[in-house]
Order: structure tokens, then sequence, then C-alpha cells
């Protein structure tokens, strides 16, 4: 009777642990600006799933366009693709990975894909949505997703970034750029 409540509880907590957790390794600032080819602020245009080249996995594009270029170069409209979405009612998502939804405006550091189209650097890390505050202020929010978790490479959790007005976040992004002898623009 014990082995079989004890199962029981053991069931009862496997089945309360988060299913849908992700890991991260942290990238500071200075990494991501350093991983990045460019960093833009946009609106998603729109968005659109399909299934990979092998059918295997569903990706996503998002168009984005740019309204400034942070830092490097980038066209007015960019191809932006995540891992995830739905097609015919299957749907894939992943926590800690980019996500995007029409007419959202967001800051993004980007590499390129081979294709041409872009990703987001350090997967969610890499993302903050622009929101204005009570005063008509323009903040950039960190999109990070709070199942995921971030670790730095000696295996610790590490902090997320924090939300602040989007032009404190440009500019120091454009020191960091500096600081690493990167042109602002290529």
């Amino acid at each position: 009777m014990k082995r079989l409540v004890m199962l029981m509880l053991l069931a009862a907590l496997a089945l309360s642990l988060p299913v849908a957790a992700s890991t991260f390794i942290h990238m500071d600032q200075k990494a991501l600006v350093r991983d990045s080819a460019s960093v833009i602020q946009g609106r998603v245009i729109s968005t659109s799933s399909y299934w990979n080249q092998t059918g295997q996995v569903i990706v996503t594009d998002a168009l984005i366009q740019v309204e400034d270029t942070v830092l490097g170069n980038a066209p007015t409209v960019v191809i932006v693709r995540t891992f995830g979405g739905t097609v015919g009612g299957y749907t894939i998502e992943a926590d800690g990975f980019p996500t995007f939804q029409t007419s959202e405006r967001l800051l993004l550091f980007l590499e390129p894909e081979n294709d041409g189209a872009s990703r987001v650097a350090g997967y969610q890390q890499g993302q903050y949505r622009i929101v204005r505050d009570k005063s008509g202020v323009e903040i950039a929010v960190p999109v990070f997703a709070g199942a995921s978790l971030v670790l730095r490479p000696d295996g610790s959790r590490a902090a997320t970034a924090k939300a602040l007005p989007l032009e404190t976040l440009k500019a120091s992004i454009r020191d960091e750029a500096r600081r690493a002898g990167r042109p602002l623009e290529n």
C-alpha cells in the first residue's frame, strides 16, 4: 500500500512540473551587438507559416517594415524567420523562440540566414516589443518568455533584460557598437 501511495505521489509531482520550458545561454547586450548583422526598429506587416522543405517542422516568416536601422544595414522590408507556427490545424510552439503578430512594433537584433531572410539573434533575447507608456514615451519591453530559463555559461541563472525607453536602448546599442569598433552602418 505504501508503494502505491508513493507511486501516486511521484506521478502527481511529475505531472505538476512545467512541460513547456526551454533553456538558453544568456546573451547580454554586448553579445547581441557582436552577433548581430543589424538591429532594426519596425512594424510587422504580415506573417506566414509553412512546412520546411523536409516537411518535418513548421516555420514562420514575418515581413517587417523597417522604421529605423539602429545598427548595420537593412532593406526597407526584412523577412524574419522563426521556428513554429500553425499550418492546416497543426501547431508547433517553442518557449523562448520569437513570435510575431501583425501590426506589432518591435526592436530586433538580426542575424542573416542563407537565403536572404534573417533570424533573431539570441532567440527572444534579441526581441523587444515597443509600447507607449501613459505619458506617450515609447518603451522597449523584452519579450523573453517566463517559462524559459536563461543560464550563464557557468550554469547559473542569468537576469533577463528590463524594459527601457526605446531611445535609451537604441543609444545604448549604438554606444556598445562604437566600443566594439563596429561602424553603425556597413
